[in-house]
């Protein structure tokens, strides 16, 4: 997809001299031991950015000094890849060399680069026409230093000339330099925001000219902790943008988001079919949107300016596969002929809470949804969701934090959090044998909601409901040995209240587990909810927030009917965390039947770091709770009262290890 009016450029890599503003000078790391300073077998000398704005053309330089000190560091060192966007953007190679002895090997000539058509989110269905300049730098040995530099000349102009980029200054290992470099106008407004330990910037004036330096050394890595939310950002850095209102952001695009003076006919006649059978605007709204999801299949070319700019209502229609752009175009289309106040709106699926202290910029958002407006409700719609099920307020709705609708005079505005569901609520009911060799009955009632339901769904309609009961039974198998089916799976799908109650019935061949204690066998029943949940590894210095996942409820209820009267002591743990609560209890509600419960709720979707240690320790003590162990003695062959000699026992017990598939398919939130 070429601009209009010009044909696609040819890609190629050209190769020339640095800007005056960008010189090569030699490098020294001075007496430092570069093996003292290396990871994996490198270490990386001098990392030099730049980011010119005061050309007629924006131009971004980049330079690497690293030296291999290990066999681990040769295949990383030899690898130069650059990716850029040919249609818009020029690549020039400034120099590879190999420094050994003292000595430079020039590399980089028009025969070493290949040029790589490589989407690097083929497999989601995106393309954006970006190429990959690759080389691979021939006799590198340990010891040897590795220099590239390179500049890309050019930008998109469908932003016309927006600016905004992050510059870093820690990696994952060390570095002895980082610099980074901003050149722009005097008269350009710039809005600057820190992270981390970010150094203090240097200023220059020259010829109209500010220039802006950051200078790191010695920079210790940075490793992101397990399960830290996508938005936190600890490494140092800033983030340097255009001085910008959200309003004059949605302003780029909104006219291209328009809704179109006329629509294909079949279209306007399955809206208004829509609109006779659903007489309410939450129906029709809650319809449409599903009509949407039904009708288009996602596939984004964001080629040129189909990265910024949805297309035609009409070719959107006729194609019946498009972007987020392009069905959130298509969707605020069908719901305005629906009655319904709609208009798309941007967000961010990384950045969620912290874009309102981002500074103000276009390139923020990489995601488009519908906002959704009835009877002073707002609702906020993602019509490239699988097809969700629920009336409009039981359907599970977009939730990224902040949200900026393409209206004039727009801002952003918050979302609220996704309501709490009761994502899983699975009921076992086991009955005993009066023999310890015979099988046990086993009934499995599973209740799903809001978003979990609706992957209940969709792995139903994809893999066939015998599929599902295959997969559901290997699972327990993996618990509790050899299953055979009593029953056909039940699956009985309540979608106006977007509810899903899925019966699962069994015989289990051998229902105790063997224990080395002679006159008793043992029951395991282990739950398959904290493992999963509370899986981030503890820490002694967490540094980073803990991400918990949205907001939910999950409960694992068991009911075990004994042949026999066993003596074990009720208990009733109940366990507060920072935005958790847990419960972990078993009770007799006769002498023979008992009553087992695992309670989990997710109240807060992130555990700030300070309150990490309440965390773990909320952990560790879900831990100590989620397992059942029931030891019952036996005289020849059948199960006998814990009063007539073997005392009966319970304990609860830290389960090691947490099956993951059945984690997966039943109560993973």
């Amino acid at each position: 997809m070429a601009y209009e009016g010009q044909a696609a450029p040819r890609a190629r890599v050209e190769f020339g001299p640095a800007p005056d503003a960008f010189p090569l000078e030699p490098y020294d790391i001075g007496e430092r031991d570069p093996r003292a300073l290396s990871e994996r077998g490198l270490c990386y000398w001098f990392s030099d950015t730049l980011a010119d704005l005061s050309g007629p053309e924006r131009v971004h330089c980049s330079r690497l000094i690293q030296q291999v000190t290990g066999s681990d560091g040769l295949q990383p060192s030899a690898s130069i890849e650059i990716v850029f966007d040919p249609r818009f953007e020029r690549l020039i190679v400034h120099t590879v060399r190999v420094w050994r002895d003292g000595q430079a090997r020039e590399a980089a000539s028009p025969e070493a680069f290949e040029l790589l058509r490589r989407e690097l989110n083929l497999e989601r269905a995106v393309y954006d026409g970006r190429i990959t300049a690759h080389m691979i730098v021939p006799d590198v040995r340990v010891g040897d230093v590795v220099e590239s530099a390179y500049s890309i000349i050019g930008s998109n102009p469908v932003l016309g000339d927006a600016f905004a980029y992050r510059f870093r200054f820690q990696w994952t290992a060390p570095a002895i330099e980082t610099r980074c470099r901003l050149r722009a106008p005097e008269q350009r407004r710039l809005t600057i925001r820190t992270f981390g330990d970010s150094p203090e910037p240097t200023e220059t004036v020259s010829d109209g000219v500010r220039e802006v330096t950051w200078r790191l050394l010695d920079a210790p890595p940075y490793r992101h902790e397990p399960d830290a939310p996508q938005s936190y950002i600890g490494y140092a850095a800033v983030h340097v943008a255009d001085e910008s209102s959200w309003t004059a952001v949605a302003d780029l695009v909104r006219d291209a988001y328009a809704l179109p003076h006329t629509i294909p006919a079949d279209l306007a006649a399955a809206i208004d079919q829509i609109a006779a059978a659903h007489p309410t605007p939450q129906a029709r709204a809650a319809e449409g949107l599903r009509f949407v999801q039904r009708s288009l299949r996602y596939h984004a070319i964001g080629i040129g300016d189909g990265g910024y700019r949805p297309r035609p209502v009409e070719a959107i229609w006729a194609t019946r596969y498009g972007d987020c752009k392009d069905a959130s175009r298509l969707l605020s289309t069908v719901l305005t002929r629906l009655g319904v106040d709609a208009c798309c709106a941007l967000v961010s699926t990384w950045q969620g809470a912290d874009l309102d202290p981002t500074v103000p910029t276009p390139f923020a958002f990489d995601h488009c949804i519908v906002r959704a407006r009835i009877d002073g409700t707002t609702y906020w719609l993602d019509p490239t969701a699988p097809p969700q099920s629920g009336r409009l307020n039981r359907l599970t709705q977009a939730a990224h934090g902040w949200a900026l609708p393409l209206e004039e005079g727009a801002s952003l505005e918050e979302m609220p959090p996704p309501a709490p569901v009761f994502a899983a609520d699975i009921h076992e009911d086991w009955t005993f044998s009066k023999r310890a060799d015979a099988s046990a009955s086993l009934k499995v009632e599973s209740v799903y909601e809001g978003w979990r339901a609706d992957h209940m769904r969709r792995w139903c309609e994809n893999d066939g409901v015998q599929s599902v009961a295959r997969r559901l039974r290997e699972g327990l198998e993996s618990q509790y040995g050899v299953l055979s089916e009593s029953s056909p799976l039940g699956w009985l799908d309540e979608a106006d209240e977007n509810r899903l109650v899925v019966t699962e019935s069994y015989l289990v061949d051998r229902p105790y587990t063997p224990i080395e204690t002679p006159h008793l066998v043992c029951f395991d029943a282990r739950d398959d909810l904290i493992g999963p949940n509370l899986r981030t590894p503890e820490s002694a210095r967490r540094l980073e927030p803990i991400a918990l996942g949205p907001p939910r409820r999950l409960r694992i209820r068991r009911t075990l009917r004994f042949p026999v009267e066993v003596q074990v002591s009720p208990w009733d743990v109940r366990v507060d965390g920072p935005g958790l609560a847990g419960r972990s209890a078993f009770s007799w509600s006769s002498g023979r039947t008992a009553e087992h419960l695992i309670d989990f709720q997710v109240r807060e979707p992130v555990v700030p770091a300070a309150r990490a240690p309440l965390y773990f320790d909320f952990a560790r003590r879900m831990w100590n709770a989620n397992g059942l162990r029931i030891a019952v003695p036996v005289r020849g062959g059948k199960l006998r009262k814990t009063d007539d000699g073997q005392p009966g026992w319970v304990t609860i017990a830290v389960v090691v290890a947490i099956l993951a598939v059945l984690a997966l398919l039943r109560a993973v939130g």
